[in-house]
């Protein structure tokens, strides 16, 4: 599950993570400072909860509320704020909870455990897990490729983030040793065809965006490690390992800046995502 916390305060920010870590710790936690960084993240992706401060600077927690309702309308709100007499306003427009400051442990267990919105009752996703082998799992089930080339073709465009590749690209990188022919163009053609309906016959439609000799993957179907690291994500960046798609050589390239950025990221003082341990 996917939960961000919005409060224009970090102490408040990081006290409440404490809290949700230890309600829930397998969940992955992301913060803002800013209804303009709250509203960024929620364009990205699909979002399971956001406990938003209602005394936000520039635009109050409710305006925000009514926002992201029109974005995500399944993402469960909470509404964090030391007024009580705000909360008949909050339930009017239909938030998940409502908590007063400062939140305890057993008011946040409460609300997660009665969300409008259960993560289980929402459709099956796609998860993508690049660290380590590249796989793709579609309902918790890992999907198999008749071919191991249209797998590959698949790893080649979740590295590409959702930027359009031409046949030209793909084929050099598919097949990197071989000259640019007619028919390995042809063959090029059956990979893509095949890669289609492997993933239509799982259920899974709209995932890839094709054009004119070209293919691009739509990277808000799914959930995937690499891309939640990207974002800065907890658990994401816990899990990561130095290891990236390792049965694909091309992939070296993203391997490197991986691991420069996770080196970053261990001697950054406090990153965004940064939970000072009980006792700070």
């Amino acid at each position: 599950m996917k939960i961000l916390v919005v409060d224009d305060g970090q102490l408040a920010i990081n006290s409440l993570i404490r809290i949700l870590c230890r309600v829930a710790p397998d969940c992955d936690y992301i913060s803002a400072m800013t209804t303009e960084d709250a509203l960024s993240w929620m364009r990205q992706g699909p979002m399971d909860a956001a406990f938003l401060n209602l005394e936000m600077p520039g635009m109050n927690g409710l305006a925000l509320t009514r926002m992201i309702q029109k974005l995500q309308p399944r993402c469960n709100i909470i509404v964090v704020t030391e007024h009580p007499e705000y909360a008949l306003e909050a339930l009017q427009i239909f938030v998940s909870g409502f908590l007063l400051k400062p939140a305890n442990e057993a008011d946040v267990r409460n609300v997660l455990e009665h969300l409008r919105y259960p993560p289980e009752n929402a459709p099956v996703g796609i998860k993508i897990q690049c660290f380590g082998n590249f796989e793709i799992f579609v309902g918790g089930r890992a999907l198999a490729f008749k071919r191991s080339k249209s797998k590959e073709l698949l790893a080649y465009l979740v590295d590409r983030n959702g930027a359009t590749c031409t046949n030209g690209e793909m084929l050099s990188v598919l097949w990197e040793d071989k000259p640019d022919t007619a028919s390995l163009h042809s063959h090029l053609r059956n990979l893509i065809f095949d890669l289609s309906h492997t993933l239509e016959d799982a259920g899974v439609t709209g995932l890839l965006i094709r054009g004119r000799s070209t293919l691009a993957l739509d990277t808000s179907k799914v959930d995937c490690d690499y891309y939640n690291f990207l974002r800065g994500s907890r658990s994401a960046t816990n899990s990561y390992r130095g290891e990236y798609m390792t049965q694909y050589s091309w992939a070296e390239v993203t391997r490197s800046a991986l691991r420069q950025q996770a080196n970053v990221q261990k001697t950054a003082s406090i990153p965004s995502y940064y939970v000072p341990p009980t006792g700070f």
